[in-house]
């Protein structure tokens, strides 16, 4: 077999790799390479006299969300521990309109091998200028039987994090509480804003964003013949009773859901066990 730490670095143009390394991927030693857009891997195959690899797998760099270093930690132990190689958290279409998160894990023991991997992969990921760096979310704790903060911490939250999004929240009080917000926050602070809740919701943070963006160019509010463009995009978690208005919603305004925002945009459905991430630019 051979060297596990084999590595070799290659040209930077987008559809030349970048890197190529052997990793264990679901307990097979396989041959992967790196290139701008995509990542993609093949089972080395010991017993071809050529040696020959497999069939070749492939990951769009643009469905990737997250990069991780992957470690071996005991017990209340924060930092440090063992290295055991990269975890890559990605999209998955999982049905229609609904996505789910998924990892892949490659494997190797040796730090320069990781770290320079690591490296890579994360510049890639930094050159989507599209993704959000920061959030104002919205949550209203009345949505869907009081659980929409549950939904929010519990599926959201941690995903957000795992994306190195940093996130500013306002769990609403009373009608009209994102409202306020909205006409004094500083909005250039933030990438998008999210609304975690119904249609009552959605439509409060819509007419907020709306709103907002005519004060701040100096529009008559009571009679905008043609409004101004909310000056972030607008992406709706749906945690009402009815779900389907915030998808309409979607559709009717930004022409399909994966265009809600013009970064990553989110949505996390609520009869599905994973949450999702997906990015598109429109």
């Amino acid at each position: 077999m051979r060297d596990p730490f084999w590595v070799f670095f290659l040209p930077w143009p987008t559809r030349s790799p970048l890197l190529r390394g052997i990793f264990e991927i679901d307990k097979r030693s396989c041959d992967v390479v790196l290139s701008a857009r995509r990542l993609r891997w093949s089972p080395i195959l010991p017993e071809s006299p050529t040696g020959g690899t497999g069939q070749e797998e492939i990951i769009e760099m643009k469905d990737v969300f997250s990069v991780k270093l992957k470690r071996r930690r005991f017990a209340g132990q924060k930092k440090g521990g063992t290295l055991l190689g990269i975890t890559i958290f990605k999209c998955l279409n999982k049905e229609e309109n609904k996505l789910t998160d998924c990892a892949i894990h490659l494997n190797n023991f040796s730090e320069d091998h990781c770290q320079s991997w690591f490296r890579h992969l994360k510049e890639i990921l930094n050159g989507f200028q599209n993704r959000p760096k920061s959030l104002k979310v919205f949550v209203n704790p009345s949505s869907h039987k009081r659980e929409a903060t549950h939904i929010y911490y519990e599926k959201v939250a941690p995903l957000f994090k795992l994306a190195d999004i940093k996130t500013d929240v306002t769990v609403t009080e009373y009608e009209g509480h994102a409202l306020s917000v909205l006409k004094e926050c500083e909005l250039q602070a933030f990438d998008g804003v999210v609304c975690v809740g119904g249609d009552g919701s959605v439509s409060e943070v819509a007419h907020g964003l709306l709103l907002r963006a005519q004060i701040d160019a100096g529009k008559d509010t009571d009679c905008v013949s043609k409004p101004v463009r909310a000056p972030v995009p607008l992406g709706v978690i749906p945690a009402g009773e009815n779900e389907r208005y915030c998808y309409i919603l979607l559709v009717i305004c930004f022409k399909s859901p994966w265009h809600v925002f013009q970064f990553w945009p989110l949505k996390v459905v609520l009869d599905a066990k994973a949450s999702v991430i997906k990015g598109a630019t429109e």
